[in-house]
């Protein structure tokens, strides 16, 4: 039982992001995006961007599949939830920094809820791309309500997990660590009982798993985009395959019976501010699918990323910067889809 609750733990505490490999230099990233001049390789010693996102809790959406959950557990986020990732330089690397806040509310069984405030918060020091965008280390810290059954009944279904995980890369090895102060999250994260080392993490492809958002701004957006790499899974210690490819679509071209399939959709994202003044922006946004991979490979989360802003189709300007502009991720057991929404994004250092 404990194994199968730490397996569900580990996908469930497991939020998309990755980052480079060390051997893997020209992996197919075509940029680095979140400047002004992609062509730079290096560490831009004057970067700075801080991205800022709404958080809201739907089933039904134009962007994503129809979730496919069981209606006997269903979760509400407040508006106060929100995403912010902070990305500089510092001592020759990039920071990225990421804070995750969800407040709301599971309702189960014959109208019972539980309150939820949900906190991941994540640092990741990384190269830049001439290195493959190469992680250095990481630390995770989450405090997650996690419903531990798919029909809940009463409270004590529910478990309050708190954990802090660290991953130090090496040139070959990676040691991967948990620190979890409490029983419960001792017990149900039993898989991490001692330090995990990650013998040869990056032989092949690999992204560091809290970087994944990021780095997946820095490839060219084309039908084509295919990219599978492999990733430390934070609840468990394990090398797990992911892969991220385009999310393919049959539209309506305008003409009669004329289609095309594209993974380009328009967004259009109200009260956005790109660093001037909020107002409704309309982003040509590349769908990207994120899946584990393997026999019981599936489907985690659905990215939107900014192709180029309003009508500035060639984007010369690098006006988008590649930003994501949504996110679709399951919610424990389907319960709905966890959307993120980008509202704001500036550049200036404070």
């Amino acid at each position: 039982m404990i194994k199968k609750l730490s397996i569900l733990l580990a996908t469930f505490l497991t939020v998309t992001a990755f980052s480079g490999c060390n051997q893997t230099i020209n992996s197919g990233f075509a940029g680095t995006y979140w400047l002004t001049s992609p062509s730079f390789t290096g560490v831009d010693e004057t970067c700075y961007e801080k991205l800022q996102y709404d958080i809201t809790c739907e089933t039904e959406t134009d962007y994503a599949p129809k979730i496919s959950g069981d209606s006997s557990l269903k979760f509400s986020v407040q508006h106060r939830s929100s995403y912010v990732t902070e990305l500089y330089s510092e001592n020759g690397l990039y920071v990225y920094k990421t804070t995750l806040s969800i407040f709301g509310e599971y309702v189960y069984g014959e109208g019972n809820t539980i309150a939820v405030e949900d906190f991941t918060q994540t640092e990741t020091t990384f190269k830049g791309m001439e290195h493959g965008f190469a992680p250095v280390k990481t630390v995770k810290t989450v405090s997650n309500i996690v419903p531990m059954v798919a029909h809940p009944n009463d409270k004590s279904d529910f478990v309050t997990v708190k954990a802090t995980f660290t991953t130090e890369y090496g040139e070959k090895n990676a040691v991967h660590t948990l620190t979890a102060s409490d029983a419960v999250s001792k017990k149900h994260l039993s898989a991490l009982k001692e330090p995990v080392t990650v013998r040869k993490y990056n032989k092949d492809k690999y992204i560091d798993n809290e970087l994944m958002l990021l780095l997946f701004r820095n490839f060219k957006y084309e039908n084509s985009l295919s990219y599978t790499f492999k990733s430390i899974e934070s609840a468990t210690g394990q090398l797990k395959g992911i892969k991220g490819s385009a999310k393919l679509e049959t539209v309506q071209t305008g003409k009669e019976s004329s289609t095309q399939t594209t993974a380009i959709k328009t967004i259009t994202i109200k009260n956005c501010n790109l660093g001037d003044s909020s107002y409704d922006r309309d982003f040509n946004a590349f769908g990207v699918t994120f899946a584990t991979t393997g026999e019981y490979g599936q489907n985690f989360a659905y990215a939107y990323y900014a192709n180029s802003v309003g009508d500035n189709l060639t984007d010369l300007d690098n006006e988008s910067r590649h930003y994501m502009v949504k996110l679709y991720r399951p919610a424990i057991y389907n319960s709905c889809y966890i959307v993120y929404t980008l509202s704001s994004a500036t550049n200036v250092r404070p």
